[in-house]
């Protein structure tokens, strides 16, 4: 009888044992919960900045800067050229599925004017759109009436994502110094100047965009120096150009 009570008392003991570790374990699951939602919550209100993984994505975000570069937005009224610089942002979201917790991240675009932006910060990932219609009326409304035009523009130092090679290679060389674009564009549909990538590790980015003809764009597309392409280019008319900081 004696025997039987010890069981009793010790296998009473081990269910109540297994009761507090069980009640531990998941009250200590929900605090872990709680404080990654709560990271989560503030992380919402900063997100972090992605990169196109392939041109699918690139082409992405290029289309979404043109597509805002030629909208109808507050920020772009009345500016003689309609210019922006775009990015993409990941955040990090609580959603709640099944009465339980679990974080999502998300890339959302957005873009500024980019007479707003004072300095680009090194390594971040950016696009910039210009109504290229804009830059030749300023420069000249006749040229307008032509059914195509031929521009060359040139990036110092180089910058441009290595997935462009992938979508127009035809239409890009990159050197140590720079990178070179050379199109010809028809004129009677809106475009824009296109440019994508990681800011570099310099003091200052510059863009020129020269007007040229068609010969032209095939003698520099066919250069191997960059210093080359310079000095051709030195004989054209800049009809827009940026230059901005990088704050290291």
């Amino acid at each position: 009888m004696n025997i039987n009570k010890r069981y009793i008392i010790i296998f009473g003991t081990l269910i109540l044992l297994l009761v507090v570790i069980t009640g531990a374990i998941t009250y200590y699951k929900e605090k872990v919960e709680q404080a990654q939602i709560s990271d989560v919550e503030q992380s919402v209100l900063s997100p972090f900045q992605y990169n196109p993984a392939d041109p699918k994505e690139l082409l992405g975000l290029i289309a979404f800067c043109k597509n805002a570069v030629f909208s109808d937005v507050e920020e772009l009224k009345n500016k003689e050229i309609k210019e922006i610089v775009c990015t993409i942002d990941r955040e990090t979201k609580r959603v709640v599925l099944n009465e339980k917790a679990r974080l999502v991240s998300t890339h959302i675009s957005s873009f500024s004017p980019l007479d707003s932006i004072i300095s680009f910060k090194p390594d971040h990932y950016i696009a910039i759109s210009v109504d290229l219609k804009d830059v030749v009326r300023k420069y000249d409304p006749s040229l307008l009436e032509k059914d195509k035009l031929y521009f060359c523009n040139i990036s110092e130092p180089s910058w441009e994502d290595l997935l462009y090679l992938e979508i127009a290679p035809e239409q890009n060389l990159f050197f140590p110094e720079g990178g070179v674009c050379c199109a010809g564009i028809e004129m009677d549909n809106d475009h824009s100047i296109n440019f994508a990538g990681f800011i570099p590790q310099a003091e200052s980015l510059n863009i020129k965009h020269y007007l040229v003809d068609e010969q032209t764009v095939s003698n520099v597309m066919n250069k191997q120096s960059f210093s080359e392409i310079k000095e051709i280019l030195e004989d054209y008319p800049i009809i827009w150009q940026m230059e901005k900081p990088i704050a290291l």
